[in-house]
């Protein structure tokens, strides 16, 4: 027994996870960024009809490789080869095309909804946080 009585167990880091999750996508619903009310909290867990969107939370360039955005896929499923624009609030900024996608230092081919990932992308583009990486329409 401690000073202050019994010693509390730390927090469970999932449930840690999923209050940021619920925290972040009430910011970016806030600042109008992504989808309202949408909190996915599950890796692997897909939005059937939804467009593939990707929030930005940073961006940084690596010599020979390119533009790398970093952040969480909000909803679909983004794929290497998949042509895709930026937005920042209702205005498109850019467009691009994914050539590489890496999670938690081992290379990927897609990233579905609720992952946090960094997309290699070509060519460099206008990017910044808050930003949102969407599939490209197609014709």
């Amino acid at each position: 027994m401690g000073w202050f009585g019994k010693k509390k167990d730390p927090p469970d880091a999932n449930e840690l996870l999923r209050r940021y999750n619920e925290q972040e996508a009430a910011r970016l619903a806030a600042a109008g960024i992504g989808q309202a009310g949408v909190v996915a909290t599950t890796p692997g867990v897909v939005a059937s009809s939804a467009v593939a969107e990707f929030a930005v939370e940073d961006v940084f360039s690596i010599t020979g490789r390119g533009q790398v955005a970093t952040g969480t896929t909000t909803s679909g499923v983004l794929r290497v080869g998949d042509a895709v624009v930026v937005l920042r609030g209702a205005a498109q900024v850019g467009a691009a095309t994914i050539t590489g996608i890496e999670m938690f230092r081992k290379k990927a081919t897609e990233a579905p909804a609720g992952t946090a990932a960094g997309l290699l992308l070509k060519p460099s583009v206008d990017l910044a946080r808050g930003d949102v990486i969407r599939m490209a329409p197609t014709a």
